[in-house]
C-alpha cells in the first residue's frame, strides 16, 4: 500500500495541472474527436444506398438496423475488449483498431454490394466489422484517460472530450448530409477512412509515463474475465452506475432512430434536414460540454446525473408533443429542434458524471474489464431497442414515432426520480438538508470559485468547534462547502436570522441567533446544548468581518465553549475573498475563495481551570494563533 501511494503521489506531481498543457491528453483528445467524426460521417451515405427518402420506404427500421449492427460487436466483445485493455498496452490497441477501421471504410462501398444479397439486414453487415474494432477501441480509451491526467481533472477532461467529440460529430453529420446530397456514397466512405488514419497518427505520439502502465497478470483470460464480473457484482455503486448507462443506451438509440422519420413525415425535410436535426443534437451536447468543463468540479457527478435525466425527460416529452400538434411544418420543426437541442444539453452531465464516477471509483487494474462489462450491458440495451425497431413489421413504425418518444420521456423521468430517491436514501442527512448542502456546494465552487487547500480535518461525528477568521459575508457558506459531509451551525446575528430566506436555513442547519453585545447568555447556553448534542458549530473568532489590513482582537466565545464542553477546536483560515461593506455586495462579489483547515488546537492543559478568565484568554490566543499560522502557511500554488 505504501508503494502504491508513493507511485500515485509521483504520478500526480509529474502531471501538468492544466489540461491544455498536457500533451498526452491533447493527443488523446484529438484522436477521439477525429475518430468520432469517422463514426458519423457515413450515416447519410448509408441511408442513401437504401433510397431512404422515398415515401414508400420505412426509414425508422433502416436507421435502427444500421445502429444495431454497428454496436452488436460491443455486446459480444465487451468483456474481452476490457480484458485486453487491462492486459496489453492501451495505446497500441487503439492504434490497431483505428488502422483496421481505416482499411474497412476505404473498401466499404464494395462490402455493401457484396453483402446486399443477404436480405434486409445485408446492406448493413459491413458495419458490424467496423463495430468489432470500435469495441476494442472503447474500453482502452476509457481506461487510458485516468492514467494521463490528475484525479481532480476527470470531470473536466470527460466534458472536454465529449465537447470536442460532439463538435466533430456535428461537423461530420452536416458534412455527411452534404456529401449524400451531392455525391456518390463512395466519396463519404473514403473521407471516413482518412479520419481513422489521422486518429491513429495522433495516438502514436502519446507517451504514457512508466509508472502509469497497468500491471500484467499471470492469470488466464477466463479467470481474469470472471474476476472482472465479480468486481462489478461486489460493488453496489458500480452496479447502480451501469444501470444508469443501460437506461441511457436503451432510450438514446430509440430517439436517434426515429428522428429521421419525424423530420421527413412531420417536418417535411430531406437528407440535409435530417442531418441538420442530428447536428442540432450535437449543438446541445456541445454547449452542455462547455458548461460542464467551465464548472470543473463544482457540480457533483451524482447531482448532475439526476437533474440531467429530468432535463432529458422534459425535452423528449416536448419532442413527442411536436408530432401531435396541429401546427405548420415550419413551426413544428422549430419546436422539435429546440427539444432536441435541450435533450443534448442535459445529456452531457449524465454522460460526464457517469464516466467520471466510474473512472474514479474503479481500481486501475480492473478499469478496462469494468468498462468492458459496461459495454456488454449497455450494448444489450441498445440492441434490444434497435433490434425491436429493425425487425420487419406488418405496420409502419414511422407512424408511431410520437408514441415511442412519449414512452422514452416517461421512462427517463421515472429513472431520474429513482436516482434522486436513491441519493437521498444514501445521504446521512435529511432530504431538505441534502438539497441545501448540494446547492451551497455548487454555488460556492461555481460562483465564488471556492477551493479547499489540503485535507479537511473536521471530524465526521461528535461535537466540534470550527474557529475561523472572517473576511466576507459568504464565509459561513465557504466553511460548509469545504466540509460538505458535516452540517455546521453558526452563531448568527439576530438581525440577519429573521430574514425570510435566512430564517429557514438557520433552522435547518441549527444556527443560533445571537446579539452583537457579546453578552447574550441565552445564545451561549444554546451553543453549549448544540455541542453537547454532538453537533458542529462554526465560530468567527474576530466577531465581525475584518477590513483588509485591520487587526481585531479575538473574542473569547470559542474558547469558553471549548473549555466548557470539551469539544475539539479545528482552526480554519479563509483567503482569496473581496471585502465588501454591504452583506449583499459581499454575496454577489466573484471571490476566489480558499479554505484551509488545521490540526485540532490542543487545550487539554487548560481544562482544569476552564472558568478562570486568564485561562480562557490564553485558550483564545492559542486558537487565534493557530488560525493565523494557517494563513502564513498558504503556499504560492495554493493562493488564488
Amino acid at each position: 500500500m505504501a508503494v502504491m501511494s508513493l507511485s500515485q503521489s509521483t504520478t500526480r506531481s509529474n502531471t501538468p495541472q492544466n489540461l491544455l498543457t498536457n500533451s498526452n491528453f491533447l493527443l488523446l483528445w484529438s484522436a477521439y474527436a477525429i475518430s468520432a467524426m469517422g463514426d458519423h460521417l457515413s450515416e447519410m451515405a448509408i441511408l442513401k444506398t437504401q433510397n431512404a427518402l422515398e415515401s414508400s420506404v420505412d426509414i425508422t427500421p433502416i436507421a435502427a438496423r444500421a445502429t444495431f449492427l454497428l454496436f452488436l460487436p460491443f455486446f459480444f466483445l465487451g468483456p474481452f475488449s476490457g480484458w485486453l485493455a487491462d492486459r496489453l498496452p492501451r495505446r497500441g490497441i487503439m492504434i490497431f483498431a483505428d488502422g483496421v477501421r481505416c482499411v474497412v471504410m476505404f473498401f466499404f462501398a464494395g462490402l455493401i454490394l457484396w453483402s446486399e444479397p443477404l436480405g434486409a439486414w445485408g446492406p448493413f453487415a459491413p458495419l458490424a466489422l467496423v463495430g468489432v474494432f470500435a469495441a476494442l477501441f472503447s474500453p482502452a480509451r476509457s481506461a487510458l484517460l485516468p492514467t494521463l491526467i490528475r484525479p481532480d481533472q476527470l470531470i473536466k477532461a470527460n466534458a472536454m472530450i465529449s465537447g470536442l467529440g460532439i463538435i466533430a460529430t456535428t461537423a461530420a453529420t452536416a458534412i455527411g448530409g452534404y456529401l449524400a446530397t451531392h455525391y456518390a456514397p463512395t466519396v463519404a466512405f473514403r473521407i471516413d477512412a482518412a479520419t481513422f488514419l489521422v486518429s491513429a497518427m495522433c495516438l502514436m505520439f502519446i507517451r504514457p509515463r512508466k509508472d502509469m502502465n497497468q500491471r500484467v497478470s499471470r492469470r488466464g483470460m477466463v479467470d481474469e474475465l470472471i474476476r472482472g464480473f465479480s468486481y462489478v457484482r461486489a460493488h453496489r455503486r458500480v452496479i447502480e452506475l451501469i444501470g444508469i448507462a443501460v437506461l441511457v443506451w436503451f432510450c438514446g438509440p430509440l430517439v436517434y432512430s426515429v428522428i429521421p422519420a419525424v423530420t421527413r413525415d412531420v417536418y417535411h425535410g430531406d437528407y440535409q434536414a435530417i442531418s441538420n436535426m442530428r447536428a442540432v443534437l450535437g449543438g446541445g451536447l456541445l454547449i452542455g460540454s462547455v458548461m460542464i468543463a467551465s464548472l470543473g468540479g463544482a457540480l457533483r457527478s451524482e447531482v448532475g446525473i439526476t437533474w440531467g435525466l429530468f432535463g432529458i425527460a422534459a425535452s423528449i416529452a416536448l419532442l413527442a408533443l411536436s408530432t401531435f400538434l396541429p401546427f405548420d411544418p415550419g413551426t413544428l420543426s422549430r419546436i422539435g429542434a429546440s427539444a432536441i437541442f435541450t435533450a443534448g444539453f442535459f445529456a452531457v452531465p449524465v454522460m460526464a458524471g457517469f464516466s467520471s464516477l466510474l473512472q474514479r471509483i474503479v481500481a486501475d487494474r480492473f478499469r478496462g474489464r469494468v468498462f468492458g462489462v459496461n459495454d456488454l450491458c449497455t450494448m444489450a440495451a441498445l440492441l434490444t431497442a434497435t433490434g425491436a425497431l429493425g425487425l420487419q413489421q406488418k405496420t409502419r413504425i414511422d407512424h408511431y414515432a410520437g408514441h415511442i418518444l412519449a414512452a422514452v420521456a416517461l421512462i427517463t423521468a421515472c429513472a431520474a426520480a429513482a436516482t434522486m430517491i436513491l441519493r437521498y436514501r444514501q445521504s446521512p442527512f435529511r432530504s431538505k438538508l441534502t438539497l441545501v448542502t448540494n446547492l451551497n456546494e455548487f454555488l460556492a465552487k461555481s460562483w465564488w470559485r471556492l477551493k479547499r487547500v489540503g485535507y479537511s480535518t473536521v471530524p465526521r461525528t461528535g461535537p466540534v468547534i470550527v474557529a475561523s477568521n472572517h473576511t466576507s459575508s459568504p464565509d459561513p457558506l465557504f466553511l460548509c462547502a469545504a466540509a460538505v459531509y458535516r452540517p455546521m451551525g453558526f452563531l448568527v446575528a439576530t438581525e440577519f436570522a429573521g430574514w425570510p430566506i435566512v430564517r429557514g436555513a438557520v433552522k435547518l442547519v441549527g444556527c443560533i441567533p445571537v446579539t452583537r453585545s457579546g453578552q447574550d447568555l441565552a445564545a451561549f447556553k444554546a451553543a453549549v446544548r448544540h455541542l453537547q448534542a454532538g453537533n458542529a458549530l462554526g465560530v468567527f473568532i474576530e466577531g465581525r468581518i475584518a477590513k483588509p489590513g485591520e487587526i481585531i482582537d479575538p473574542k473569547d466565545g470559542a474558547a469558553k465553549l471549548a473549555l466548557m464542553t470539551g469539544a475539539p477546536v479545528i482552526p480554519a483560515f479563509i483567503s482569496g475573498t473581496k471585502y465588501r461593506a454591504s452583506v449583499f455586495r459581499g454575496l454577489l462579489a466573484r471571490h476566489n475563495a480558499r479554505v484551509r483547515f488545521g490540526k485540532p488546537v490542543d487545550l487539554s492543559d487548560l481544562a482544569a481551570d476552564k472558568k478562570d478568565r486568564d485561562t480562557v484568554r490564553l485558550a483564545t490566543q492559542r486558537i487565534h494563533a493557530a488560525i493565523q499560522a494557517l494563513g502564513r502557511d498558504v503556499s504560492i500554488a495554493d493562493k488564488p
